[in-house]
């Protein structure tokens, strides 16, 4: 009797010890996933990795519009106060939040095999929701808690500093405007934000992006200076190189600002030669010279460089635009947009 007394109680510390290992590890994991979603640059993961580019997805603010990683530190949280209280309710509620978090684990890792993405602090949260999930449910069968006094409150203590660490590297660590912003921050007029817009002109998010942040630019007109720079997505939009040969002959030409707004509006069987013509002429320019720009190879040598720049930030998906030292990727709606934009303006002292 008193070997299996013995034999239970160590399976009661070893159940504790991984519930310990699991949720201080989904915190930290969290954690950094949320620190790197609200900083322009990613602290933690790679800045053009899978960690990165589920970011621009809409999978990234899944809940209600809130960052996905922001959903898991709350969770996480919810598990590591369940792990250090005792008693069967505990053990129970424990169990039913464990599962729900296994099955939003679960469909996040489908996610990103479907998505053929795979972020190392993504997975490690997911996994490690699930494996907790099986701990868990052992802790229910053994009637395993923590115990109480100095034990509890180490545990409390590990759990802690495992959500803070990240958030204190983002605090000491900031973040840096990548050189080709700086250098158009530099061109910009003290006083004013500089926008930077990585866009597609056939691209539907970059389409609904455009629309959701016309009302923060109407509000600051005159307080910022926009630079349009062009990256056609070829392989997915036919239309597309075209429409950048013509925003950027608007631009040469001077209506660069009209000849945008024409092309992110019209449809797209419309972004022809003889259909960006016709907006052209529509918006003011002469036909004969804006036929001469389009061909021109200083055009599309234009283009080649802002699509340099685009690799040069990083960039893995559009939209992407970086709003002052605040970088919108993804179409996050106008609520983000224009949060950025009042952000951007207050700093610039507008």
């Amino acid at each position: 009797m008193a070997e299996s007394g013995l034999t239970e109680q160590k399976t009661q510390r070893l159940v504790i010890a991984a519930i310990v290992v699991l949720t201080a590890l989904g915190l930290a994991a969290s954690s950094a996933l949320l620190v790197d979603y609200l900083r322009p640059l990613p602290l933690f993961c790679s800045a053009n990795g899978g960690c990165a580019q589920l970011r621009s997805t809409g999978w990234a603010h899944m809940f209600f519009g809130l960052p996905t990683p922001a959903v898991g530190v709350a969770g996480y949280a919810l598990l590591a106060l369940l792990a250090l209280l005792r008693g069967n309710v505990a053990r129970f509620a424990h169990l039913v939040i464990a599962t729900f978090g296994a099955l939003a684990a679960g469909l996040l890792l489908f996610l990103q095999f479907a998505l053929g993405t795979f972020c190392a602090y993504c997975m490690t949260v997911d996994i490690g929701s699930i494996v907790l999930l099986s701990v868990v449910l052992m802790r229910v069968r053994s009637e395993a808690d923590v115990p109480s006094g100095r034990s509890a409150l180490g545990i409390a203590a590990l759990f802690a500093l495992a959500a803070a660490v990240p958030f204190v590297g983002n605090a000491l660590i900031k973040p840096r405007v990548p050189d080709v912003i700086a250098a158009e921050m530099k061109k910009t007029p003290p006083g004013k934000v500089t926008i930077v817009d990585f866009i597609d002109f056939e691209c539907p998010f970059c389409r609904q992006t455009a629309a959701d942040f016309q009302p923060a630019l109407d509000k600051y007109r005159g307080k910022f200076r926009l630079v349009r720079k062009q990256v056609p997505l070829t392989s997915l939009h036919p239309h597309a190189a075209t429409a950048a040969r013509a925003a950027t002959c608007g631009e040469t030409l001077g209506k660069g600002d009209e000849m945008a707004a024409v092309l992110i509006s019209a449809p797209p069987a419309d972004l022809t030669d003889d259909g960006c013509t016709k907006m052209a002429v529509g918006v003011g320019l002469d036909e004969n010279a804006f036929r001469t720009c389009l061909a021109a190879p200083e055009t599309q040598k234009k283009i080649e460089s802002d699509e340099a720049d685009f690799k040069a930030v990083n960039g893995h998906g559009l939209p992407m635009i970086w709003i002052g030292k605040d970088l919108v990727e993804g179409a996050q709606g106008p609520d983000r947009l224009r949060e950025a934009m009042d952000k951007a303006v207050s700093e610039a002292g507008g």
